[in-house]
């Protein structure tokens, strides 16, 4: 007998390179979740290794000043110097900022990416 909801594993070395990311730039549990708006709950969950939507994906890497791929699948960053100069500009701006400059980011990776 099969169950509908598919149990997932959980993914730890994810978790912990999302942790030992939130660390690094000095930031709690709680203000990782406060700059990614969610949770502090979900943010140990997650760190926990479970599962997150693809928009808090996305929110975690440029809080955390990473790269998706390197959240997800560890790949080294090539780019670590310019995002940790983009996360430190970030960092200054208060919410309304930061989603203006988020929004910006998405509409230019959809130009580039319709190319």
């Amino acid at each position: 007998m099969s169950s509908k909801a598919q149990t997932r594993e959980k993914d730890y070395e994810r978790g912990l390179r999302i942790a030992d990311s939130r660390k690094a730039i000095g930031l709690s549990q709680d203000e990782l979740a406060h700059r990614v708006g969610i949770g502090r709950q979900a943010i140990s969950a997650i760190e926990n290794g479970g599962d997150f939507k693809t928009q808090t994906l996305d929110n975690l890497a440029i809080v955390l000043g990473v790269s998706v791929d390197f959240i997800m699948y560890g790949k080294n960053e090539e780019n670590s110097e310019l995002l940790s100069e983009a996360m430190d500009v970030l960092s200054d701006m208060d919410e309304l900022q930061i989603r203006q400059c988020l929004a910006m980011m998405k509409a230019m990776k959809s130009v580039s990416v319709g190319k």
